[in-house]
Parts: C-alpha cells; structure tokens; sequence
C-alpha cells in the first residue's frame, strides 16, 4: 500500500510560488480521508478556502458523478478536490475540469497513446476498449464549487477488483513513468488554464476530444433508459439521440448518465 504523501507535499510550496496559476494558490495534503469532497467542504466551513486543492495520500470511500463510487484504496491514484469560485455553474464547471483532467493525463503519455473524453467528462483511451483513466465530480455550494478530479497513476493490472480490470486503466499502464505528484503538478495548472477560457472555447475543445458521437449507447434519465445512435453533444446543453425507430430526443446533460456496457 502506498501512503507516503512526501512528494505530494511539495506541491505546497510551489502553490505559495504561484506556479499553478491564479485557481490554485493553497494545496492542502491529508496522508488519508475517506473522500477529498469531504475535507473540502470542512476546510470551507472553518472560513476562507478558495483557491485551495485538496489532494490524499489514499482515498478509500471516493464517490462519482450520480451516487457512483471511486475506487483508489490502494493509494495509487490521484484523489483531489479544488475549491473554486462557482461562476456559471456546475455545467462550464464540470467542462473545464474534464478539459484540464484530458489534458494532464495526455501530457504525462507517449505521444503514441491518445486519449479522449466521454461524456460528460471522463478521460478515457481514444481507441480499444476505452477504459477510464480519470473522473470527475462537480458540487456547488452557494457561491463556491468543490471540484474533485480523480486519475489513476500507478495502479497494475492486480490492483484493480475484478469488475474494474477491463473498464480502467491507469498511465503507468498506459506508458507513463509519472509520479503523483508530477500529474497534479500538470492537473493544477491544467484547470487554472481552463477555468479562464470562455464556454464556446471550452465546448469547442471538448467537442475535438468526444469518443461518443456515432455510437449506439444506453442513457438515463428521471428514472428511465433509452437506446439509439448518439447523434450529437452540446456539452453544455444536451445530448441528441436517435432511438432505433428513427425518434429524435433531445436528453439534458446535467442529469442524464451514461449507462456502462
């Protein structure tokens, strides 16, 4: 198990140097906590935590996006919350952090390995069997958002519980020789970068990453499912889907998920 947070609290200082950009000035280490979101929101509770990142040594209860969970008790992945200015709202909120999470992950890759994004904002392998690399998970509170962002680093194949060994991957597997902390290094700056690009930029750079247009996918939404071609996505807006006898619907994508094969 590995539980040595030395090299996550480096970070620390480069915060205080102001090497990530202007969203992340504070970088709060913990060796272990059940979830980031958690401290994050007891960290606001005590008074001013803006600009603060959040980042375990080990997460071992991680959530998801609509209730799902986050596995990492190993300590191997990246498990961190930022606390920002909510601005527009979750939806450019969960925008930018895919774009940021996309663009860390990609960095830390040879350049032979590509990734993509799908819907809404996991990173995901651009080809084969597209397993999940990294998530994230947006909740605003009043004025202020807590977005968590979690990127598998140096898991191996035996590291992953059965039903996951085909649907993630981490970057070590992929090719990557990057610590932790070198992957927030780039997450922080990542997310300082696309938290100040407008929507339509940002929309823009998710759309050239989506691994989901022309699929046949299963959604669902208020409590039903639906199956059909994926015809388009607003990233912002919704998801068009044609159903097999030819129905056009048009599904809200704050809180419509994905259903995995």
């Amino acid at each position: 198990m590995v539980n040595d947070v030395s090299e996550l609290a480096r970070l620390a200082a480069l915060a205080h140097e102001g090497a990530f950009g202007w969203a992340v000035r504070r970088v709060h280490v913990v060796p272990e906590c059940g979830s980031t979101q958690d401290v994050a929101k007891s960290l606001l509770a005590e008074g001013d935590a803006e600009g603060m990142v959040v980042v375990a040594g080990r997460q071992t209860a991680g959530r998801g996006r609509l209730g799902r969970a986050w596995v990492d008790e190993c300590g191997l992945g990246v498990a961190a919350t930022f606390i920002v200015d909510a601005g527009p709202g979750a939806p450019f909120l969960s925008l930018a952090a895919g774009v940021a999470a996309h663009r860390a992950a990609q960095v830390a890759l040879p350049q032979s390995v590509r990734l993509g994004l799908r819907w809404p904002n996991d990173v995901v392998e651009a080809g084969g069997p597209r397993r999940k690399v990294s998530g994230v998970l947006v909740e605003v509170t009043g004025t202020t958002a807590l977005v968590g962002i979690g990127i598998n680093v140096k898991q191996e194949a035996a590291d992953w519980p059965g039903e996951l060994v085909e649907r993630a991957v981490s970057l070590s597997q992929l090719g990557s020789a990057w610590s932790r902390a070198q992957v927030v290094d780039a997450l922080a700056s990542m997310l300082s970068m696309s938290l100040a690009r407008p929507a339509h930029e940002l929309a823009s750079a998710w759309l050239r990453l989506d691994t989901l247009v022309g699929t046949e996918r299963m959604f669902e939404h208020n409590g039903s499912r639906v199956s059909g071609t994926v015809v388009g996505i607003d990233p912002l807006a919704r998801i068009t889907l044609r159903t097999p006898g030819g129905e056009e619907l048009h599904l809200p994508t704050l809180t419509t998920s994905l259903v995995h094969d």
